[in-house]
């Protein structure tokens, strides 16, 4: 089995929305998937078919200490497995952020807990770096996948944890999200954090921006099963063969 932590340092990175898309790809490739949601946005369920936000999930039960931490568990129509971080008031989040930060190692054991063949897979829905939350999954991952939008913002913020994060993780790759080709601030912001983080870093495998992802999931379905023949689709696709092999073999280039 092996883990992989998505995450990001900024907002709207499309990190949920590729999480759920790896998990479908992988289970179509036959591989045992589990997702696991350590974000408190609680929206990763969606986006793998349910209809409505969860209230139960990981860190509901983590705090009531009523059920084991994995007792609202899903199966998708796809076949992926996943937990829910479910539906934490304000207040809480506090109390879960500090039972996190006192017990470093709370998720790793968990996921110890989870019965899976070799080839198994689980993916981490990983709230923003750096966050208690967040180094939980980084320190547990076989690999982390950090996501980030090819614009000044995004690239600046990660080029400033860069180092933390690289020193927490066993195996570090970023994915550039949400290219415009046509762009040219993509093309240079993607130069300079190549430079700045190392180009062995910096996946070759980038994912294009397209209309089609929105749309798809506003009607319930796949953006790679509306336009199976889009860039994004066929970005996805290829993301999901390297993940897959580096999940197998180890270092893939």
């Amino acid at each position: 089995m092996k883990t992989v932590a998505i995450i990001s340092v900024a907002g709207g990175t499309g990190k949920t929305t590729l999480t759920a898309a790896l998990a479908v790809l992988l289970a179509r490739r036959h591989r045992s998937v589990v997702a696991v949601e350590m974000d408190e946005q609680n929206i990763l369920g969606t986006f793998l078919g349910l209809r409505n936000i969860p209230n139960s999930g990981l860190a509901t039960h983590t705090l009531s200490q009523d059920d084991p931490w994995h007792a609202s568990t899903y199966r998708s129509n796809e076949g992926v497995m996943f937990v829910p971080f479910g539906a934490v008031e304000t207040g809480a989040h506090l109390s879960f952020d500090t039972l996190m930060g006192q017990h470093a190692d709370w998720l790793g054991n968990c996921l110890q807990e989870i019965s899976l063949p070799d080839n198994g897979i689980v993916l981490i829905d990983t709230a923003r770096f750096p966050s208690e939350k967040a180094l939980q999954a980084v320190r547990c991952a076989d690999l982390v996948l950090c996501v980030v939008r090819p614009d000044p913002h995004g690239c600046v913020l990660l080029a400033t944890h860069f180092d933390e994060l690289r020193r927490h993780s066993k195996a570090l790759k970023v994915l550039s999200n949400g290219v415009y080709p046509a762009r040219q601030l993509h093309h240079d912001a993607i130069a300079i954090l190549k430079n700045r983080i190392g180009a062995e870093t910096l996946l070759s495998q980038r994912i294009h921006l397209d209309e089609v992802v929105p749309q798809a999931y506003a009607r319930g379905g796949y953006f790679f099963d509306d336009a199976p023949h889009s860039q994004t689709s066929h970005d996805l696709q290829g993301l999901a063969n390297w993940l897959s092999a580096w999940t197998t073999h180890g270092e893939v280039h």
